[in-house]
């Protein structure tokens, strides 16, 4: 029993008891209030925030009164008043500290109006009759302030400060239909002009400049109505998507500006990687011939289609695409490269399916045939070689080939002479 004892009293130490200041003072109302209007009447309208501020966030009995959320709009209001008039009389206003307090306003106004409602919908599901009393005030607080909320947000837009920008963006439309604004009759007694769209597009402009892609999402789809900045929001959009890995949203969009804006070369450009990505040839053929239809005459996009039905084995198609590209650009040494690689392949393929005899009659024109496309593809390969000497991969090993076939032993060896010249000099440079 005594070692009991003894070991009872050696364990102690090892639990955490009760020290005081251990626990927070508990809540008591009366005080707070009696606090907050003694820093009112002061004129402390800093303390007064405070104390009501405190309140709300360490005791949950203090953040489901809405009296107490009232009481923290009063104070800020009178913060907001003495700035105000440092603005009208030019003592050195903080403007920030003006705008800022704003907000802070309206957060609190809403955050009142939202915990009444909590405390109305429990009294009307005991049966109790309920009607709000706080909202009506909080309306006719928040409402003098409407176009100050509207220049935060450009004053902040204009100094490059978007993720400030956005948050008084923001807040300006959602509490465009706020229950705090409801009169009589469910009328709003709010008189904003009609700016969604414009203030959509400051909030979309705002959340991309910051990175807040969300909030790009949030109100791309209203700032695109404004026709005039449509192509480039349709981007920002896209480019949002993209960071979100949202891969639908950003093809939807991509699709979007390439109808309308076929000209914008990202909406081209990027689709027809996502495609070509994903081995979806012929949905990136679809936007390329698009191209050649707006600009028949551009080299580029003849080019790309002649690329793309390479890709899907369509020799034919890319033939006549790659033969576009050199009668609008006669010393395309690219494009006539590729039309000797087709010529080179058709050759091939009609070489695998040469198993006549000497004693068929169709030898020699089937012969002829093939001779005929080794012929062709050596021609292109040349006119490559004239185009662009330097570029070796465009021609080397189909001369090599067509050569060889053609039984052209001269040139050939010539050619040759050529290459080994060319390595010779290079290492020489080196």
């Amino acid at each position: 029993m005594t070692q009991f004892i003894l070991l009872f009293f050696l364990l102690i130490p090892l639990f955490h008891l009760p020290q005081k200041g251990d626990e927070k003072p508990s809540y008591k109302r009366s005080s707070v209030v009696k606090s907050y209007r003694t820093s009112m009447k002061d004129k402390n309208f800093v303390q007064a925030r405070k104390v009501v501020a405190d309140a709300i966030q360490n005791h949950p009995e203090a953040a489901a009164d809405p009296q107490i959320y009232r009481y923290k709009m009063d104070a800020v209001n009178e913060l907001i008043g003495a700035e105000n008039r440092k603005i009208y009389l030019n003592q050195r206003p903080d403007t920030v500290s003006f705008f800022n307090y704003i907000y802070e306003l309206y957060v609190t106004g809403e955050q009142c109006d939202s915990v009444e409602r909590i405390s109305l919908n429990h009294k009307l599901k005991e049966g109790k009759n309920a009607s709000p009393k706080f909202r009506k005030g909080i309306g006719l607080t928040l409402l003098p302030y409407r176009n100050n909320m509207l220049s935060a947000g450009k004053f902040h837009y204009k100094k490059k400060n978007y993720a400030q920008a956005f948050r008084f963006f923001d807040m300006y439309i959602k509490t465009k239909e706020s229950d705090v604004f409801l009169g009589s009759k469910d009328i709003t007694i709010i008189q904003d002009p009609d700016d969604r769209t414009e203030v959509s597009v400051l909030s979309v402009l705002s959340a991309y400049g910051s990175s807040n892609y969300q909030g790009v999402n949030t109100y791309l789809i209203e700032s695109l109505k404004d026709s005039s900045l449509r192509p480039q929001l349709i981007e920002i959009g896209a480019k949002s998507a993209s960071e979100q890995k949202d891969t639908t949203q950003m093809v939807w969009l991509l699709e979007q500006g390439f109808e309308s804006y076929p000209e914008t070369e990202y909406f081209f450009a990027t689709l027809t990687k996502h495609y070509n990505d994903l081995q979806q040839y012929d949905r990136a053929l679809e936007k390329v011939l698009r191209m050649t239809e707006l600009y028949p005459e551009k080299r580029d996009y003849w080019y790309m289609a002649g690329k793309e039905q390479l890709l899907m084995n369509d020799y034919a198609r890319a033939l006549v695409s790659f033969q576009k590209c050199v009668e609008i650009q006669a010393d395309d040494a690219e494009a006539h490269s590729a039309i000797g690689d087709i010529y080179l392949h058709d050759a091939h393929q009609a070489y695998a399916l040469f198993n006549l005899s000497l004693s068929d009659p169709t030898y020699a024109k089937r012969k002829a045939e093939i001779n005929e496309l080794y012929l062709k593809s050596c021609e292109a390969y040349e006119h490559a070689r004239k185009f662009d000497e330097n570029r070796q991969e465009l021609w080397l090993e189909g001369l090599r080939e067509t050569y060889f076939k053609l039984n052209r032993g001269k040139s050939l060896r010539a050619l040759e002479k050529i290459v080994v010249s060319h390595t010779d000099s290079k290492s020489e440079e080196k």
